[in-house]
């Protein structure tokens, strides 16, 4: 269940059947969420009072949530028709309702719940507002913002979780990006191909720049994107785009996409990678004796190489370095994926 249909779903259907005064156990006070996450509301007491303050404004809710339900299926329907993936919304059109969570309910992982705004209008939002009074009136000690970093906020791996990539699947390579990060930089001469003079001058690779970058590849929404996500996250062995030099970092020439494990695709893109930061070509270090390394910023501007202009008049692969660099340096800001590309003048 997306973001959208989720937040009114839960504003509209279960803040309604919380406990009344005293109630514990079982029965009204103990509510599953279709969260997506397997939290669960635990008993709690309200006021009736609040439930019945609530009501109106939780079927006004479900009457939205049905109407951004159908505009929501009919975008996705263009899309598809369009043969452009789905990415997250774009920063501003992102709504962040702060629960902080309800007494003991919790709605994710940093309390908060997300409103796609393309598919909800200007009037319909004042509900979502009056809703928003009636959680900061009714639970004041419960709606400041958690202060959980998300720097800090991948677990024991301790990779970021990036705003607008908090659903699960987006951490499902934490450990393996911690784990390989931490070799590459044990070992640069040896991954990047270079001698240790030629090593020692590569800044260190941060788990944020390797996630960063995987989200920019195959962070998208799209059957295609999940796909490269679980087997090759930085589409480095892609048939359409192979190179003799992919065989320096391991990987054979393949007859489809995603072959391959996660961890032999993701530890030869690395490679590649730090590679590139040497040279367009992507040879190891040594092929250029008398080069440096040229930053991991121009190393991700090489990975990709595309030389379409942008709406904002710069090149692709431009847009593309910048948004995983600024992704990586602040994980509390949504970057979203999409590079728009000029429109072409009429011929």
């Amino acid at each position: 269940m997306c973001d959208m249909k989720r937040t009114l779903y839960v504003l509209a259907l279960t803040l309604t059947a919380f406990g009344l005064p005293g109630a514990e156990g079982g029965g009204r006070g103990a509510t599953a969420l279709p969260n997506g996450r397997g939290a669960t509301a635990s008993s709690m007491s309200i006021d009736p009072r609040a439930v019945a303050e609530l009501m109106p404004l939780a079927l006004e809710a479900a009457d939205i949530f049905e109407r951004a339900t159908d505009r929501e299926a009919k975008h996705a329907a263009e899309l598809r028709r369009r043969g452009i993936a789905e990415v997250p919304p774009a920063r501003s059109a992102r709504h962040t309702v702060n629960t902080a969570g309800l007494g003991k309910l919790v709605f994710d992982d940093r309390g908060e719940i997300y409103i796609d705004r393309r598919f909800v209008t200007d009037e319909e939002m004042k509900t979502v507002y009056a809703i928003e009074r009636w959680i900061a009136k009714w639970f004041p000690g419960e709606t400041a913002k958690r202060k959980i970093p998300r720097a800090k906020a991948g677990g024991a791996a301790g990779v970021p979780v990036f705003c607008g990539f908090e659903s699960a699947r987006y951490q499902q390579h934490d450990a393996l990006i911690a784990r390989l990060t931490a070799e590459f930089n044990a070992n640069k001469a040896a991954w990047c191909g270079g001698s240790p003079e030629q090593a020692a001058k590569i800044k260190n690779l941060t788990p944020a720049q390797v996630k960063a970058h995987m989200i920019e590849e195959s962070g998208g929404n799209g059957p295609r994107s999940k796909a490269a996500w679980a087997a090759d996250p930085l589409q480095v062995n892609v048939p359409g785009d192979w190179g003799e030099e992919k065989k320096l970092v391991g990987l054979a020439k393949p007859a489809k996409r995603n072959e391959g494990s996660a961890e032999a695709n993701v530890r030869a893109a690395i490679k590649y990678l730090s590679r590139k930061g040497f040279g367009v070509s992507g040879r190891p270090a040594s092929a250029r004796p008398g080069s440096t390394f040229d930053g991991w910023r121009e190393a991700c501007r090489r990975y990709n190489g595309r030389r379409d202009r942008t709406d904002t008049d710069r090149y692709y692969s431009d847009e593309y370095a910048d948004k995983i660099m600024r992704r990586a340096a602040n994980p509390d800001l949504f970057v979203p994926i999409e590079i728009k590309l000029a429109a072409k003048a009429d011929q």
